[in-house]
């Protein structure tokens, strides 16, 4: 004989039934329980809004809203350097309402068996509501960048100076520095928005190094040489003074090719350049940038009398009255440049000096690369057609004469 249920098939059922009506009863507990009132397992940061009435849960919030907004809202800092901006800087405001209304409605707001499956979801696992708030974009945006504004810095070059007495004065290099607005912003926006105040960061600061450094300078001890020539205020003296300041602070490093074009750049009215008084197709013409050419003429002797390698250098068609026949160096945009390489075993500066009266350029340098020795120039032949040579000296007596070139000019 075969039952039709076996003994199994009637414990599985009965279990079913009994853990069904188990739930029935559990969730109508759990609804009634919950009947007008914040549902059980609703939190807020670790304290239990179960059993609270909409009017108590917004007075809830809104005791936590007043304690968080006690404290500064954020803290910015940079090293030892601090900044504190208020909730009222950035209208920083707590969503009270709307942590009321995801606290209460929470397991109220779809159907009667939704409802009821989420409360009693959450009363098993819990919810977790964060008081959240709103503020002000554009014034948080502004506060914070004129924050990193202030931390702002260009690099600054090394650089060397002469002293009255003629001593090298080293000034240091300093590092440049620029803040990361937006990565500022991305930081503490979300932690602004979730109230989790005081709100402390570390601005994020990039370091740009200098070109000169300390150490590319630490070497340079004495003035190698130096050469100056006359010349009258007005335009050409403006644009001699314009262009000298482009030399000024220049580092050549050994076997680097130092180019007059390309330190000083174009010389054109947008640069700043004036018309003044030029030698243009073998005849005097007024010209933007005249008085240049005197610039690179005064750098062409300093760099020969330190003893440094000329590897480009024209003559003008006439010859020039501010420097001997045959020592003149002319250039012109785009076309004719004035070059020479570093050939010692440490760096040279240029440094210049343009006093409205005199130009001066003088190369720093390490007093042992030129092994004791001086020099000094000489310009033979008659005036249109002079030869130059470089004279090197050791304990006066010349031991090397060295021949440059032989220049022709117009009469």
């Amino acid at each position: 004989m075969h039952l039709p249920f076996s003994i199994e098939k009637i414990l599985a059922i009965t279990t079913i039934s009994i853990a069904f009506a188990i739930c029935i009863i559990g969730g109508i507990s759990v609804s009634i329980t919950n009947h007008n009132r914040v549902i059980l397992g609703v939190q807020s940061e670790g304290q239990s809004l179960a059993g609270m009435s909409e009017t108590e849960a917004r007075q809830f919030f809104l005791a936590k809203a007043r304690t968080k907004m006690k404290k500064t809202a954020l803290i910015v800092t940079n090293g030892p350097q601090h900044w504190d901006i208020q909730a009222a800087d950035i209208d920083l405001t707590p969503s009270v309402e709307q942590a009321v209304r995801e606290a209460y409605d929470t397991g109220r707001n779809g159907s009667p068996l939704t409802n009821t499956l989420t409360q009693m979801r959450i009363a098993l696992f819990g919810k977790d509501v964060r008081l959240t708030a709103t503020y002000s974009d554009d014034k948080l945006r502004s506060k914070l960048s004129a924050i990193t504004a202030s931390l702002a810095r260009a690099p600054k070059n090394a650089s060397l100076t002469l002293s009255p007495k003629g001593n090298i004065e080293h000034h240091m290099a300093l590092t440049g520095r620029q803040a990361d607005t937006s990565a500022l912003y991305d930081t503490v926006a979300p932690k602004l928005s979730a109230l989790a105040l005081t709100v402390r960061t570390e601005i994020p600061v990039e370091e740009t190094e200098p070109v000169i450094t300390d150490d590319a300078l630490a070497s340079i001890d004495g003035v190698l040489a130096s050469y100056h020539t006359q010349y009258t205020p007005g335009n050409r003296g403006h644009n001699i003074t314009l262009a000298a300041g482009k030399l000024n602070g220049t580092l050549v490093k050994p076997n680097d090719i130092f180019s007059f074009n390309d330190t000083v750049g174009l010389r054109t009215a947008a640069a700043g350049y004036k018309v003044a008084g030029v030698i243009l197709d073998g005849q005097l013409a007024d010209g933007i940038g005249g008085g240049v050419c005197q610039v690179s003429s005064t750098l062409y002797n300093a760099i020969l009398l330190a003893g440094l390698t000329p590897t480009a250098r024209t003559s003008h068609a006439l010859p020039s009255a501010y420097c001997p026949p045959g020592l003149d160096a002319t250039v012109a945009d785009g076309q004719i440049d004035l070059q020479f390489r570093n050939q010692l075993a440490h760096s040279v500066y240029l440094l210049t000096n343009a006093d409205g009266h005199t130009l001066t350029v003088y190369i720093l340098g390490t007093r042992a690369d030129l092994g004791g020795k001086t020099i000094r120039l000489e310009s033979t032949g008659s005036r249109l057609h002079p030869s130059v040579y470089r004279l090197y000296l050791a304990g006066g007596q010349v031991i090397e004469r060295e021949f440059l070139h032989t220049d022709s000019y117009a009469s």
